[in-house]
């Protein structure tokens, strides 16, 4: 069984110019205003684990940053005196091993690994890169503990043959960054005109394949479907458009039997789709799913029964761990309680801040045994719905004020006259 992520480290990636380091529980949070690094934080983790292609050395960066170049991921701003301005990423695995990458920009428009560390619970092996001229950059000089030697990588994965230690590693890192699932926050629902019989079923970022995923496997579908039938009184069944063509629908358990195609149903079964499949798949297989906005379009009552689901997975299958960023107050809510028994003391919560000087920075917001935040940094991130709800009540009463205040005659107007006998 491939080990699994404990901890991720950013240094001068994105807007976190300085270093900074996370560990994952069963269940992270993260939580902040827009804008403030929650989805570059969440994206590390897919961009390490697209950076496996073969023959070819170095980050994939992808759709994870949108096909940005390396300067564009790289931290744009100033850095200390004395320091330089390469970008760092790094993880730890559960079966104690550490991997650190340096990736430098050269002059001559290049991006490259300009050091590679591994540690298992003694001193790291480094490698350095000391040959900046090569012009391959897939197989040039390092100078590591046996001196210079020259190293080869697929993505950010060194070839065998490097060091005992690396190469003993090696598969470990390989099978946990293969066990990384990403979906970003704007993701797709079954397609209209169906799926082709056999097609191959993948999860991409925005949540392609898992139609596929479904019409291949029955148990699959199946579990998906009773999570449909509990919440939305719907059961996910196939339709056939022909000899090669297949499609996902919704059908209604009671009342008239019209069958919905996904495209037709709302916005948020569309949303929370690719997000329930994703989870079947990491109740059975396990990894790491890393989720943008799960809540994206969801009815209140759905967030609640999203949030059961995740925290029922990661129950049963002990190989799995969710990563969420989430701006919904009221799915942070359902997922820390959903989590406070069966995954006490597995939950970590983190506050992403960007301050006026472009600095992003990650706190964490530690638990207690029941679940209650130690420091008043949730409150604070609270506030806003509080404020909004005193200005409800405030707006109100100037309303009422407003309604007295135009039913009273006007002050010295003429009382009316008596008509009396």
């Amino acid at each position: 069984m491939a080990p699994q992520i404990q901890s991720v480290e950013v240094a001068r990636y994105r807007g976190f110019r300085d270093a900074q380091q996370w560990s994952l529980g069963r269940l992270t949070l993260f939580y902040g205003e827009n804008n403030a690094g929650k989805s570059a934080l969440l994206r590390a983790l897919p961009v390490l684990a697209e950076s496996r292609t073969p023959g070819r050395a170095g980050l994939a960066l992808g759709d994870p940053v949108r096909r940005a170049a390396f300067r564009e991921v790289q931290w744009r701003g100033g850095v200390p005196s004395g320091e330089d301005d390469d970008v760092v990423l790094g993880l730890g695995l559960s079966d104690g091993t550490s991997w650190k990458w340096t990736f430098r920009w050269l002059p001559r428009g290049l991006a490259v690994i300009q050091e590679v560390a591994v540690s298992q619970g003694a001193e790291p092996v480094v490698f350095v890169r000391a040959d900046l001229e090569a012009p391959d950059p897939k197989d040039v000089e390092y100078t590591g503990t046996n001196g210079a030697q020259r190293l080869q990588f697929d993505g950010i994965i060194p070839r065998p043959g490097t060091h005992p230690l690396v190469d003993g590693c090696r598969d470990g890192l390989i099978g946990a960054l293969e066990g990384v699932v990403w979906l970003s926050a704007t993701r797709k629902a079954p397609a209209r005109e169906g799926t082709a019989v056999g097609a191959p079923g993948f999860l991409t970022g925005n949540g392609e394949g898992a139609a596929a995923l479904l019409l291949a496997d029955e148990h699959l579908r199946a579990e998906v479907s009773r999570w449909f039938e509990k919440h939305t009184r719907h059961r996910v069944t196939v339709a056939s458009l022909g000899s090669e063509l297949r499609r996902l629908v919704l059908d209604p358990l009671q009342g008239a039997a019209i069958q919905i195609p996904f495209p037709d149903a709302g916005e948020g079964l569309q949303q929370v789709f690719p997000v329930v499949v994703a989870l079947a798949h990491l109740r059975r297989a396990g990894g790491t799913l890393c989720v943008e906005e799960p809540e994206g379009h969801l009815h209140p009552r759905l967030q609640k029964g999203l949030a059961e689901l995740i925290v029922e997975v990661l129950s049963e299958q002990p190989s799995a761990s969710v990563v969420l960023e989430t701006h919904s107050e009221l799915f942070l809510v359902a997922a820390l309680t959903a989590a406070l028994k069966p995954l006490a003391g597995a939950v970590r919560l983190f506050w992403v801040e960007t301050s006026a000087d472009g600095l992003a920075t990650i706190e964490s917001i530690p638990l207690d045994e029941t679940g209650r935040p130690t420091t008043p940094r949730l409150e604070q991130a609270f506030a806003t719905m509080g404020a909004m709800e005193r200005d409800l009540i405030q707006a109100r009463r100037s309303g009422r004020d407003a309604t007295a205040s135009s039913s009273k005659p006007l002050g010295g107007a003429e009382k009316p006259r008596s008509h009396g006998g």
